[in-house]
């Protein structure tokens, strides 16, 4: 059993190189799927090193490597440019460690946050599609109320000139996560290794980003700017509500099964984002709602911890390892 290893990769040059970070083993089967993964930051800050232990360790022990891409910010960008962007990643991850000959490995997508709209833009916009979809306090979509009903988050609304020198930046990825996964802080069995010293962690260069950037996920709610800018590539799931027409039960059985993890004392994404879409998709989707839990709860969890929020994010893994399993049979079939 070998220790699992962190390696950088540029998968794309799209006005600046866009980097991802491979987490793997030296004995995985080739033929083992890839988890794609999504950082979360509103679309407007974050990083790739910001990975939850939890989903790491479930990707050891099924042996799927795992990719965590790096994708450009809003409002430097907009959804097309996260299209192509997700597409990049896409690409890079099925044809990971595989010779031009052998055929394109599968792929899993997660994300976390608003990370998980870039995994569900996959889901909408490309074939084949994922085998399945896993979201830790996800954004499945922007049409939802909550993207256009001015939310205030801080008490006051941020003012122009607060986020007028964040508007003027350059095109960027994210370079600042709100925490730090190692390849240290997991022996190579997936376990939790108890024996991790964090200060032993090299900083984030996080060149020379505002760290407040996070400041424009709240200056883009409460104008109902979203949609303004990745509009063209959300699609919603309007499509999957009337179940009497033929195509949409074709397009849902197409879905890849789709498990959301939430919290329900989530004050910077409306619960309801996550609820309505899992009642859209009914049976192709699971709903998973921690009790008490805010936004992105579980992010620096291990499997093996206890607390509010580990029985679901438990579930919810071992869920993910049955409708990939299913995935694949039926992609053998």
């Amino acid at each position: 059993m070998s220790a699992i290893t962190k390696s950088t990769h540029v998968f794309a040059t799209h006005d600046i190189p866009l980097e991802c970070d491979v987490y793997q083993a030296g004995d995985y089967p080739k033929s083992a799927p890839v988890l794609l993964f999504f950082h979360s930051g509103g679309l407007v800050t974050g990083g790739r090193q910001d990975i939850p232990p939890w989903l790491v360790q479930t990707c050891v022990k099924n042996e799927w490597p795992l990719v965590s891409a790096s994708y450009r910010l809003l409002p430097q960008v907009d959804g097309e440019a996260l299209l192509e962007d997700a597409k990049a990643a896409y690409d890079f991850a099925k044809r990971l460690g595989i010779n031009s000959e052998d055929p394109e490995r599968k792929v899993i997508a997660a994300g976390s946050s608003a990370g998980f709209f870039m995994a569900t833009i996959i889901a909408h916009h490309l074939t084949p599609k994922p085998l399945a979809l896993l979201a830790s306090s996800g954004i499945p979509t922007f049409h939802h109320q909550f993207f256009s009903s001015s939310v205030l988050i801080p008490p006051e609304p941020i003012a122009e000139d607060e986020v007028e020198h964040l508007l003027a930046e350059p095109v960027s990825v994210g370079t600042c996560p709100s925490s730090v996964f190692d390849v240290d802080m997991v022996l190579p069995s997936g376990a939790k290794n108890f024996h991790f010293d964090a200060s032993s962690q090299a900083p984030v260069d996080r060149k020379g980003q505002d760290p407040n950037r996070g400041l424009l996920y709240d200056y883009l709610l409460h104008r109902n700017d979203f949609l303004a800018y990745v509009g063209k590539v959300d699609l919603g799931f309007d499509w999957a509500v009337d179940v009497t027409k033929d195509e949409t039960n074709k397009k849902l059985r197409e879905w890849p099964f789709t498990i959301l993890l939430q919290g329900d004392k989530d004050d910077d994404v409306d619960k309801d984002v996550c609820v309505s879409v899992s009642g859209i998709l009914g049976p192709r989707a699971m709903l998973l709602m921690a009790k008490g839990e805010g936004h992105r709860f579980g992010r620096t969890s291990f499997l093996e911890d206890q607390g509010p929020g580990m029985d679901e994010i438990r579930l919810g893994t071992r869920v993910l390892g049955h409708a990939v399993a299913s995935a694949l049979k039926r992609a053998q079939s």
